[in-house]
């Protein structure tokens, strides 16, 4: 943590359309934290020309940890307040009894996290006595959706304009498994965030659509669309593709559950092993991460010839880029939807590492993507259609196999690296109204 002194210097370039502005953010997610939500949010504020005070979540060794993460995500900060997650005996016995048995609304007020917020403002509140610190501009991110919780209580203390960052939706995101109570209620937290922030950021445009048609339409004007990002240094001295090693491989990289599964990619498989077994002659696929237990066979793998998919537990980030760089191509997976609102940070991953693309996915955020990119695009739901891909993609692959250059539109590879990213936002946020003149 900074002395006072520091934080007096930093605060010297609070005037308006001056750098560095002050900026608070509060994200749960955060270094050690291997979860993707962790890796970009450090990676947006790495890039962001800003005084930035993080209040994040002291949750090392609960949650799978990467400590190579950690002094690169700390350094660009004016000061990183770690702030102890911990329920009670009692609550955490609650915790664990309402998620084995998917008790109602037990977790998911808007998630388990929010008992993190009373001791997140007393972490932040002390810390500002100490400094005598004032933020310009406040920042939320989630998920957790308990972030922004945080950020209406700081809003109505502080009263400075409050971004509220949403990598994926809220109450009608499908994989967070609310009943009807649960999603009326979150509707309502929702609800109270939208109208309170004054700048609302979305990965894509199908989550503004998605999250925003239910709020009234003056609300709309708050909504912006921000992609994540790839940090291009974490690539630098990475192994370019398959290069003259034998074979194949195609990698996904990333977790199955609920109604993400490795089905379509298998059934696909099938269907053109039926029909053209030679292509996939040669060929691996590397899925590498969380699996559920049983997840592969009842995915029907056990009808496909031993050798042609392979699963690998899931491994370090930094270890992930390399695994993406050195692959021949790489896959994405999504659940069958009639529209996909969700843009993957491992899809953006996958960008920077510079390799071919097949995405079984469907109409939506990452299936345009890719087709920007020039890649390859199956919806999921279709068995043909997946299998006609395959059979592209693998003999793209074969008549490129020793060629090392980038793969991918340059100026869509451009548009998503950190750095364009980073200042994209901090145009939003110069665009914000001033704090309350009573403030």
């Amino acid at each position: 943590m900074p002395h006072a002194e520091a934080m007096k210097s930093n605060q010297a370039g609070g005037a308006a359309g001056a750098a560095p502005r002050r900026l608070l953010a509060v994200s749960f997610c955060y270094p050690p934290m291997a979860s993707p939500r962790a890796v970009q949010v450090s990676r947006l504020l790495k890039h962001l020309p800003l005084s930035t005070v993080l209040v994040c979540a002291d949750y090392a060794g609960k949650d799978r940890s990467d400590a190579s993460l950690v002094a690169a995500a700390e350094a660009p900060l004016a000061a990183c307040l770690r702030v102890p997650f911990a329920r009670s005996g009692l609550g955490s016995l609650f915790s664990r009894i309402g998620h084995r048995f998917d008790l109602p609304l037990v977790n998911k007020l808007p998630d388990s996290y929010r008992a993190w917020k009373p001791a997140a403002l007393a972490a932040y509140e002390r810390f500002a006595r100490q400094n005598a610190y004032a933020p310009d501009v406040l920042a939320t991110f989630g998920s957790p959706m308990s972030d922004h919780l945080v950020g209406l209580a700081l809003k109505r203390r502080l009263g400075v304009p409050w971004v509220a960052h949403f990598s994926d939706p809220w109450a009608d995101n499908r994989f967070l498994g609310y009943d009807a109570l649960a999603r009326r209620l979150n509707r309502r937290l929702e609800a109270r965030v939208v109208r309170e922030a004054d700048c609302l950021v979305f990965t894509s445009t199908e989550t503004v659509e998605l999250m925003m048609g239910k709020h009234p339409p003056a609300l709309r004007s708050k909504a912006r669309v921000l992609p994540h990002a790839y940090d291009p240094g974490a690539f630098d001295g990475q192994a370019a593709g398959g290069g003259a090693a034998p074979g194949i491989v195609i990698r996904y990289l990333g977790n199955f559950y609920g109604p993400r599964t490795p089905g379509p990619l298998f059934r696909g498989l099938r269907r053109l092993l039926d029909a053209e077994p030679e292509v996939l002659s040669g060929v691996r696929f590397e899925l590498i991460g969380t699996k559920g237990e049983g997840q592969l066979e009842a995915a029907g793998i056990g009808l496909l010839p031993e050798g042609l998919v392979v699963s690998r537990p899931t491994v370090k980030y930094l270890e992930s880029l390399r695994l993406m760089s050195s692959a021949d191509g790489l896959l994405v997976a999504d659940a069958p939807a009639e529209v996909s609102v969700f843009l993957p940070s491992k899809l953006i991953d996958y960008v920077g590492a510079a390799r071919p693309i097949l995405a079984l996915s469907p109409r939506g955020a990452a299936a345009a993507l890719v087709r920007r990119l020039g890649g390859w695009v199956a919806d999921p739901s279709d068995d043909a259609a997946v299998a006609a891909e395959l059979k592209s993609f693998v003999n793209f692959l074969r008549g490129r196999k020793s060629d090392a250059a980038p793969w991918g539109d340059a100026d869509v590879r451009r548009s998503l690296a950190a750095p364009a990213v980073a200042a994209a936002f901090e145009r939003m946020l110069r665009e914000l109204p001033a704090a309350r003149s009573e403030v």
